[in-house]
Formats: structure tokens, C-alpha cells, sequence
């Protein structure tokens, strides 16, 4: 039985005192791969793939850390990035920029103060590597 079960489906004081992850990304699939890996790691994971109303709820839930996906042709990531960096109440999150497009991320580096990725990494990556970043920006779970 895990921790979760035993304390009849609340959350214990050791979930709630653990690191949590946010990640907005278009893709189910990278989702559920992303959330075991981070959960199996011991984080508290949120994911989602409705950025309209990412902005609310990651100010509402004060994550750790920030993993958003820049995809070619969309505008909602960038809205996103603008409104958290915009945000007394979320500009200081650290925030992980990924993308297949290398051009995305190069943007964002050079547009730092309205966009403000901390890190970033081209798509495919290693998954070792996406820890390594996590746990040098926030340390581990």
C-alpha cells in the first residue's frame, strides 16, 4: 500500500512537503512519460495540455519549477511566458524551455526578459538530462 492509500487518499505531510513540477505540454503521450519519471523520482508532478488556463492554476499551486513545451505556430506558450514573467506572483518560478525547434528556444534565450526560460532543452533529450537540470535548479524531491 502506498503512502497515499494509507492515508486514506489525502495527501501525507511528506507529499506536501516535496518539490513540485509543473509541465504544459501538447502531447499525452509526453505528459504520461514525463509524470512517471518525475513521480518515480519523488516529485510532485501537475502536467497539463489547456494552456488558456495554465496561468491560473500554476499561480494558484506556487510550483517549484516550470517545464513548458514551445511549439511551432502557437501563440499560447508565449502568452504563458509572458503572464508568468509579468507576475509578482510568478516571475520568480524557475521555468525549463523545451522544444523540437531550436529557433524557439534561441528566441526566448534572446527575448529573456519578456519570455525568461532559465534552461533550456531541444527536443528529443535524454531523460537524465532533464533530471540533471531539475535537480541543479531545484534540487532533489
Amino acid at each position: 500500500m502506498n503512502e497515499y492509500a494509507a492515508a486514506g487518499g489525502r495527501a501525507t505531510p511528506q507529499q506536501m512537503s516535496r518539490k513540485h513540477v509543473y509541465v504544459v505540454n501538447g502531447s499525452p503521450e509526453f505528459l504520461d512519460v514525463i509524470r512517471a519519471l518525475l513521480q518515480d523520482e519523488n516529485y510532485n508532478v501537475t502536467t497539463t495540455n489547456f494552456v488558456p488556463e495554465s496561468f491560473r492554476t500554476i499561480e494558484a499551486a506556487q510550483p517549484s519549477m516550470l517545464i513548458i513545451d514551445l511549439v511551432l505556430g502557437e501563440i499560447a506558450g508565449w502568452d504563458l511566458l509572458r503572464q508568468l514573467r509579468g507576475s509578482v506572483s510568478t516571475n520568480t518560478i524557475p521555468i525549463l524551455l523545451v522544444s523540437t525547434t531550436r529557433q524557439l528556444l534561441d528566441r526566448a534565450r534572446e527575448e529573456h526578459d519578456a519570455f525568461g526560460g532559465d534552461s533550456y532543452l531541444i527536443k528529443p533529450f535524454d531523460l537524465d538530462d532533464l533530471l540533471a537540470i531539475i535537480e541543479q535548479t531545484i534540487g532533489k524531491a
